[in-house]
């Protein structure tokens, strides 16, 4: 599977129903596809690892933890690749997702482990893991998030909307 095929698996999902969505289009891979799914789904993940994303996540949705942020990216995942893409050029691009906190809610916990799950369904198994580098530290620069003025100078549009 290449990573073409990885983003076309998570096209058109529907935040609210991403996750069955998903698990429907992984059970009829072949379990092969369904570990070159989860590195390129690894992949696109510790790309977000940005502290720019991470602020980001933190306006749009008044603080985000570790795990909070974690679940975000799981979350940019999930609403495809013109959505991720955007959001890695340009984060202020995130206010045309979350312009209304309910509808517009981006993380998603639990579309992170669907590819396991069904991993797991089809092969009674674990999902094996893969060659995919994780960073340490987010890339890019870090600064205290609750600092208005860095906020509003480093993510303008969101600041306005959501700090």
């Amino acid at each position: 599977m290449d990573v073409d095929r990885f983003w076309e698996l998570n096209q058109g999902l529907e935040p609210e129903t991403a996750v069955d969505e998903l698990r429907t289009r992984l059970s009829k891979l072949e379990p092969s596809e369904i570990e070159a799914y989860q590195a390129h789904f690894d992949e696109a993940f510790a790309s977000a690892y940005q502290w720019i994303i991470w602020a980001a996540a933190y306006i749009i949705d008044g603080g985000c933890s570790d795990d909070g942020f974690m679940d975000f990216r799981y979350g940019l995942i999930s609403r495809g690749k013109s959505v991720f893409t955007a959001a890695l050029s340009d984060p202020e691009s995130l206010l045309d997702v979350a312009n209304d906190r309910d509808d517009g809610y981006i993380p998603n916990e639990s579309f992170g482990y669907v590819a396991g799950q069904v991993y797991k369904s089809k092969t009674g198994q674990l999902i094996p893991g893969n060659d995919v580098a994780y960073p340490s530290n987010p890339s890019g620069e870090d600064w205290d998030f609750d600092d208005e003025r860095l906020c509003k100078q480093k993510l303008p549009k969101l600041w306005a909307k959501f700090g």
